[in-house]
């Protein structure tokens, strides 16, 4: 019988494998960062769009003009998407789900702005 317990106490139970070196743990503060850098690169890009050519004076012709309020809107556009990737990433709490998918957006529009290397 004490050949028994002292068997017992060599054998202990698997320990559970921790896989922490292959499949990370995802950190929500990277997320929340790279929001905020596409918001502020988004932010950015499209008011040195848009105001420049707010404040150009009208030439009169119709081509021109379309293509002015043309880039006006799309900095215009731009702007607010970056305002909306910042303020998904300074909310993290209240949907977590959300800043993972602004997150993926995100480095998506890094991908873009950032030329190739």
């Amino acid at each position: 019988m004490a050949e028994q317990r002292g068997a017992a106490r060599e054998h202990q139970p698997e320990q559970p494998i921790e896989l922490a070196g292959i499949f990370p743990v995802p950190d929500r503060r990277h997320g929340q960062q790279l929001c905020l850098d596409a918001g502020r690169a988004l932010m950015l890009s499209g008011a040195l769009l848009a105001i420049p050519i707010a404040f150009d004076p009208v030439d009169g012709v119709a081509a021109a003009d379309a293509n002015k309020r043309h880039a006006l809107v799309g900095g215009f556009v731009a702007w607010i998407l970056g305002v909306c990737l910042c303020l998904l990433g300074l909310t993290p709490a209240a949907a977590p789900w959300a800043v993972r998918a602004g997150a993926a957006i995100a480095s998506t529009v890094l991908k873009f702005l950032s030329p190739p290397v």
